[in-house]
């Protein structure tokens, strides 16, 4: 259905949005479709002085803002989101702020019943403004440009749980704007399990959909016979037992360090990692204790599971021959 069909459609898009509002979970205004504004017309409003717009942990849109001097005072404040003929909203609050209204609001983004549910591209983002019965005053959002950021964690990390990406910035007008993409393709590790005797890792597939006979493959670095782990996933999330006797190189002393991929079919592979969080650098945070398990007799593997910079999982396995202590 092409957009122009659907926003001539009103029930059916009430209908979209019924069973969240019957359960309580949203208020009749938290998330409107209406055909009042258009994208492009967001240039034409009044601009809000934007001081502060920025998407915290990867899913909570922050906005403030003040209005322009002489606006009237308002009992009600919404943010809006414009894209292609489509407008979602969210509750904002008001307050004075010297001689002038201040606007701010807290929003969060996704696919959930309390999150607004922007859809892949570009929105602009603007304030509404109303008193009584009055009608809406509506006021763009006239943003500086970004600082440069330099520390340990990203600017814009990608949603915890969806790996979508949330970018604000600032359109060529100076108005702000709310950039959406897709997750990447990838498997997200959830849980590294070291037990006495094995080594477990649980994960979930992020923006792969749907999966093939999935494997996990474990390449040498330098060059090597792939191991193969086959997996059973049950809905996104899978499973599985490291084989240490396969990973561990043939001599004692020797070490072979692993990368980790996912074959989600015959032509695609993505990485095994930890992606979905906002450090710039996971190596140092994101740390893994080596441990010893027994292998047979009196054989032993240095397992040691660690992730790259880029957030990739990798895989390093020594050989003893005896147990003495934890290797260096």
């Amino acid at each position: 259905m092409s957009p122009g069909n659907r926003l001539t459609q009103p029930r059916l898009l009430q209908a979209m949005y019924g069973a969240r509002r019957r359960a309580g979970l949203v208020t009749d205004r938290l998330v409107e479709r209406v055909t009042r504004l258009r994208h492009d017309s967001i240039a034409g409003l009044p601009p809000a002085d934007c001081d502060f717009f920025a998407v915290l942990d990867g899913r909570t849109l922050h906005v403030h803002a003040v209005l322009p001097a002489g606006v009237e005072p308002a009992d009600r404040a919404e943010l809006f989101f414009v894209r292609e003929g489509q407008t979602l909203r969210c509750p904002a609050t008001l307050r004075p702020e010297g001689d002038r209204l201040a606007v701010a609001a807290v929003a969060r983004l996704g696919a959930d019943a309390d999150e607004v549910p922007l859809d892949k591209g570009t929105w602009s983002v603007g304030l509404a403004v109303a008193a009584g019965a009055e009608g809406e005053r509506h006021f763009s959002l006239r943003v500086d440009e970004a600082a440069d950021r330099d520390g340990p964690t990203v600017a814009n990390p990608p949603h915890p749980v969806s790996g979508w990406l949330y970018r604000p910035g600032r359109g060529g007008n100076g108005l702000a704007q709310l950039t959406v993409t897709g997750a990447r393709a990838r498997a997200e590790v959830v849980k590294l399990a070291t037990g006495r005797v094995d080594a477990r890792i649980r994960a979930r597939f992020v923006g792969v959909r749907p999966q093939d006979a999935p494997v996990v493959v474990f390449t040498p670095r330098g060059g090597g016979t792939d191991v193969i782990v086959p997996v059973e996933p049950a809905g996104e999330q899978f499973e599985f037992v490291v084989p240490l006797a396969e990973l561990v190189p043939d001599q004692p002393g020797e070490e072979v360090i692993w990368e980790a991929w996912v074959r989600t079919s015959a032509t695609r592979m993505v990485r095994l990692g930890r992606f979905l969080h906002d450090l710039t650098d996971p190596r140092t945070v994101l740390r893994v204790s080596r441990a010893v398990l027994p292998l047979h007799g009196d054989q032993f593997v240095g397992y040691r599971p660690y992730y790259t910079a880029a957030g990739n999982l990798a895989v390093a396995c020594l050989r003893f021959t005896r147990f003495t202590g934890t290797p260096s």
